[in-house]
């Protein structure tokens, strides 16, 4: 099972549901509700255990739990009749070698969560959802009605967010959309968005409005890249990258991945954008020129994904995060050496940890003295509460974006490295 998959073994939700040769065998409706129902479960995974809790007097095995969990989420959550949720899930509970013996207790805690269900659940704040450590750390960053907020936006699916090359006013026209934070087209679809208008011509790709603000940032701070060396470090699938070749750069991608790296080429030749791609493992990459703007967007515990992937918070641990900033520690000081003098280093993370934010940058900053924040201006379009620009760093909220519809998580720090005459100034 997806669910079990997810909370068992790591997995993440789509790449369980792919590998299902039960969800594969499906049509395209039926594949789209099995998922919907991986997405519910996750989504309010907190209410869910909390109604199941007082009916099970021990907790039973991890699978049987996931067609527990699975089945609450239907009746509770998605308007599925009770008889109909309890009816497939015990068929799909005999049908199960492993899980077969617990068919009656199944039954039996299903049909009291269809009587009493909804109510219990409605009593249960959604901020349950959230794991107990992230919350606690997110209450202690943000407080506890900004958690709050977030927890709302879990509960729902997200939009969808378009890049596009040229003319985002008549894209969202085209598209039946709206223009959100200035240069995104933000779209309400369900379904196959390569059948939009304008995929196949390369047009448009799909970005989070937050995945989108690294690279307008660092073109801001660079007074824009037209003549410029720029570098995408940690590049795929090329979302940024195609970005900072639509701005006029002279770009080079890195990524560590053969297959990311294919994905990337594609993406790059659908839109018809030219980059240098380049792969290689940063730490070990001594790069013959150094670049004037070089955007590193790090591998990270992408908890401010969590509405587009709920099953990051379920399974990421706290333990999860120092081996993360090690990596980022040391990614970072590889990027500091494609950085040419004068030239500006972008760092950023999907994620809502400090430890791998601010709490990063702090620490380059005292190993390398040559680099200092950039001051940043305010982001045209972009109406973030007052104190999330901080010197050079920015922190985006899921629950703060330009519509209030939402956005991912994320964290942005542009640092500006001295040149020659600086140093020889000091």
């Amino acid at each position: 099972m997806a669910v079990a998959d997810v909370m068992g073994r790591g997995f993440r939700l789509e790449s369980s549901l792919a590998k299902n040769p039960a969800i594969e065998g499906l049509d395209p409706r039926d594949r789209a509700f099995a998922r919907a129902i991986g997405a519910t479960t996750l989504r309010r995974l907190g209410q869910i255990d909390a109604v199941l809790a007082p009916l099970l007097k021990t907790p039973p095995p991890g699978r049987v739990q996931a067609y527990l969990q699975t089945a609450v989420a239907q009746m509770v959550f998605m308007d599925v009749a009770p008889h109909a949720a309890v009816g497939d899930t015990v068929t799909l509970v005999k049908a199960d070698e492993k899980s077969e013996p617990f068919s009656g207790l199944v039954n039996a805690v299903l049909r009291k969560v269809a009587e009493t269900g909804k109510a219990d659940a409605a009593k249960i704040p959604p901020i349950r959802n959230f794991p107990g450590w992230l919350r606690s750390e997110w209450t202690r960053l943000y407080g506890k009605a900004a958690v709050r907020r977030m927890a709302l936006l879990l509960a729902t699916s997200p939009p969808l967010d378009l890049s596009v090359k040229n003319d985002p006013d008549g894209w969202a026209k085209k598209l039946g959309g709206t223009v959100v934070g200035g240069k995104t087209v933000r779209l309400d679809v369900i379904g196959n968005v390569t059948a939009l208008e304008g995929f196949k011509e390369g047009e448009w790709w799909a970005q989070d409005i937050s995945a989108s603000l690294p690279a307008r940032v660092l073109e801001q701070a660079c007074g824009g890249f037209v003549g410029k060396r720029v570098a995408d470090l940690c590049a795929a699938p090329g979302g940024k990258t195609m970005q900072l070749c639509a701005m006029g750069g002279d770009v080079t991608a890195f990524d560590l991945s053969e297959a990311r790296t294919e994905r990337l080429k594609r993406n790059l030749d659908r839109t018809q954008l030219d980059a240098t791609i380049v792969m290689a493992d940063l730490t070990e990459y001594t790069p013959e020129k150094t670049f004037d703007a070089v955007l590193l967007d790090a591998p990270c515990s992408s908890t401010g994904t969590f509405r587009r992937h709920p099953d990051v918070i379920h399974n990421r641990r706290e333990r999860d995060i120092t081996p993360l900033t090690r990596l980022q520690d040391t990614l970072l000081k590889h990027a500091a050496k494609c950085v040419s003098p004068g030239g500006t280093l972008l760092y950023s993370v999907c994620s809502l940890q400090e430890r791998e934010a601010a709490d990063r940058v702090r620490k380059f900053l005292k190993a390398m003295p040559d680099f200092g924040l950039v001051k940043l201006a305010p982001i045209p379009g972009l109406d973030l509460p007052e104190g999330r620009i901080d010197g050079g760093m920015i922190r985006l909220l899921p629950s703060e974006s330009p519509d209030g519809r939402g956005m991912d998580g994320f964290f942005i720090a542009v640092l500006r490295r001295a040149d020659k005459t600086d140093a020889k100034e000091t």
